[in-house]
């Protein structure tokens, strides 16, 4: 098979993983592309090629999005679909998962409540009046506490030109956006502008919903995690600017943890072994 075309306006680390993901589909799916190396023609597609065909992602996928997308389902390149192969299976087995949980994120959970993926609160709206939403959502038993994870998983992307209604609550320091900061004590300055740009603002709200659910009463702590391929240096960047924002005893609940670093800590059943090498296979761009 072809690996097909590429694209030349791409960042060092996009292109590295454009043609990784164009080889895998070559080589390891042999299914043809479409228009970029990195994408499946819409057959291949809707047959689930993009996703792991083990450990219930192709399952939860379906319940979470029971119809084809082709935005989603066809670019290998995109991180929409990548919370169903890294995250989802972690459901089917929740004391291997509560093993990497410990490893990766050096969380001391004991118990895991509930796992969720693509997971918007609901009612929708219920804590920031917006669309806010979470890669993965986990919660889980940690020294007594009832604790939430937020994960935001990336690939290639970096930040994003803000939209027409998430402009509103960022402008306006009377939305909820900011008095959700103001009341939550764990920034310096909870109204630094800072926080709405471009650089910073997915992070931000986030970490937003999951204090938003602390101040209801729903969880009793919350980190907030962003999952990246260690080639992605935005995030190596940014992510210390924003922990620098809060006060001391709020910064260990914000960190990033690399693709290769959850990666290396998933074992210990032959599954668990088999979605490992899968993993590594898939997603770790070598350099």
């Amino acid at each position: 098979m072809e690996i097909g075309n590429q694209y030349n306006l791409d960042d060092e680390f996009k292109a590295a993983a454009r043609l990784h993901q164009s080889k895998y589909r070559a080589e390891v799916l042999q299914v043809e592309f479409e228009d970029y190396g990195n994408r499946l023609n819409d057959k291949d597609a809707q047959v689930l090629l993009n996703y792991y065909d083990k450990l219930n992602s192709r399952q939860i996928l379906r319940r979470r999005y029971p119809s084809y997308s082709k935005k989603r389902d066809t670019d290998m390149l995109r991180s929409e679909h990548i919370p169903f192969n890294l995250l989802a299976p972690l459901d089917s087995d929740r004391q291997m998962a509560i093993n990497i949980i410990k490893d990766a994120f050096e969380i001391d959970c004991v118990a895991i409540d509930f796992i969720g993926i693509e997971y918007a609160p609901e009612p929708k709206g219920k804590y920031l009046k917006d669309k806010t939403s979470f890669d993965a959502y986990i919660v889980v038993v940690s020294n007594g506490k009832k604790c939430g994870i937020g994960i935001e998983v990336k690939y290639t992307e970096h930040e994003y030109r803000i939209g027409k209604s998430e402009a509103v609550n960022v402008k306006n320091h009377d939305s909820l956006y900011w008095k959700t900061a103001r009341a939550s004590d764990c920034f310096i300055n909870p109204d630094d502008e800072i926080f709405g740009t471009d650089t910073l603002r997915q992070i931000w709200r986030n970490h937003l919903l999951g204090l938003a659910i602390v101040e209801r009463g729903d969880i009793d702590e919350f980190y907030s995690i962003t999952l990246f391929p260690d080639g992605n240096n935005h995030f190596h960047k940014v992510l210390p600017i924003y922990i620098s924002l809060l006060k001391d005893n709020s910064q260990q609940y914000v960190f990033g943890c690399t693709f290769e670093k959850f990666i290396s800590v998933i074992g210990g059943t032959s599954n668990f072994e088999e979605w490992k090498e899968w993993l590594e296979r898939r997603y770790i761009v070598k350099p």
